[in-house]
């Protein structure tokens, strides 16, 4: 116990040494802790597909993708299909949804999508991904319902040159009589929809969509009746195939039915690389933790030589003393680790987002360039953050500590003396 008191009381002898030291080691924790939480943002992104998709069928019109303007692609279920789907046993929830295109800039084009608003908000291009993050204002509500606003994702503010500052003021007009190569005109009014929220998808095309009151859409397109989209939540994924034989069974010719499979995809491109990445960045940060502990452990060895020559000719023993200087690093680290943790808990968000978007969206597939808007990259600290932090304590503790705890163990009291 006397030689783990002498190296607490260690680490106190050089103030500066203790601050400067906390500051290298705080370092790579800082990075630690980042990529941690990059890597936990996109695993919870990926478990909530999961929720959503694995257990969830889409329908749509026989041979038609359902968008009531769209060229050759404007049919739709009828309603009572609503009614039927639901009466199907182990079938737990029913979204419908309404689709629409409206041209942007050139041939590009945005998608309106007309949903209740207690229902998910999910994906024209990827329909299984759902619940989109809110960036700014709010999202729609129960009482939006017949109302004209939208939610528009942050390509189509981008597009409409819309500023957070102008949420609730800012509106988009939907000219319904404009044409486009797959888009066919209306013989409708415009559509003045007030933007009451901004948000990010996490893909290119998600982010170019409008999201409206289910009641506000049919009005604007003169569609009392039908469904462009009907997604089937069984009420477990074990159930999902007896689900779709038996809507197979009643519906017969009249719908196609689509099992999701974005989520595999987005398991194995976007969560693989962002899960090797946040490993590598680990890794690099207990490399940066063992090199740092080396040098300074190094030089604390070198600077005590007479001191640890002292101590053994007193008759202190070599585990004596390492545990010590042990002691000492434990120390060291564990006050570098805790800078870095408060340091992560008040800038940690933004960092981790500004070292999502360059150290990680560049090795992404392209349409999921803009999954860090998506992402809660907000700072938590559990029980898998509070172990990751011990761990790399101890490890870079031991590893770095290794060279010069052998030089303690070589060193002899009259070569110390010697030196001196």
């Amino acid at each position: 116990m006397t030689m783990l008191r002498i190296g607490v009381r260690n680490l106190w002898r050089s103030k500066l040494r203790l601050v400067l030291v906390a500051a290298l080691i705080g370092a790579p924790f800082f990075l630690l802790l980042v990529m941690q939480s990059i890597g936990d943002a996109v695993q919870r992104q990926t478990e909530t597909l999961k929720q959503n998709v694995n257990n969830t069928l889409q329908m749509r019109a026989r041979g038609s993708m359902g968008h009531v303007n769209m060229v050759g692609n404007q049919d739709i279920l009828p309603q009572d299909v609503l009614a039927k789907v639901n009466g199907v046993e182990h079938v737990a929830r029913v979204e419908p949804y309404l689709l629409a295109m409206t041209p942007t800039e050139g041939h590009n084009f945005a998608m309106v999508v007309g949903v209740d608003p207690k229902d998910t908000r999910r994906l024209e291009s990827h329909g299984e991904a759902g619940n989109p993050r809110i960036l700014f204002g709010r999202d729609l509500a129960a009482e939006d319902r017949g109302k004209p606003i939208a939610i528009v994702g942050q390509g189509v503010a981008k597009w409409a040159g819309i500023k957070p500052g102008d949420i609730g003021r800012a509106t988009i007009t939907l000219d319904l009589k404009r044409t486009h190569p797959v888009i066919f005109a209306l013989d409708r009014p415009p559509v003045t929809l007030t933007v009451v929220g901004i948000y990010a998808s996490g893909y290119v095309f998600g982010d170019m969509q409008l999201f409206v009151p289910l009641d506000a859409f049919r009005q604007a397109y003169a569609v009392p009746e039908g469904i462009s989209w009907l997604y089937v939540r069984a009420d477990s994924a074990e159930n999902l195939l007896a689900v779709e034989r038996q809507l197979r069974v009643m519906l017969g010719d009249a719908a196609d039915i689509i099992s999701p499979a974005t989520v595999a995809e987005f398991q194995t491109t976007a969560t693989a690389a962002v899960q090797r990445l946040a490993a590598g960045g680990i890794g690099l940060s207990a490399a940066l933790m063992v090199v740092v502990v080396f040098f300074v452990m190094l030089l604390v060895v070198r600077e005590r030589a007479w001191e640890i020559g002292t101590l053994k000719a007193l008759g202190a023993s070599d585990p004596g003393i390492v545990a010590g200087f042990l002691t000492e690093a434990i120390l060291l680290c564990a006050i570098g680790a805790l800078t870095a943790a408060v340091l992560f808990g008040i800038w940690g968000g933004p960092l981790a987002q500004l070292v999502f978007g360059l150290g990680v969206s560049p090795f992404l597939p392209s349409h999921y360039s803009a999954l860090a808007n998506s992402l809660s990259l907000a700072p938590r600290f559990g029980a898998a953050t509070l172990a990751i932090l011990v761990g790399a304590c101890l490890f870079a503790a031991l590893a770095g500590s290794a060279w010069g705890i052998r030089q303690i163990v070589r060193l002899s009291p009259m070569e110390a003396i010697r030196h001196e």
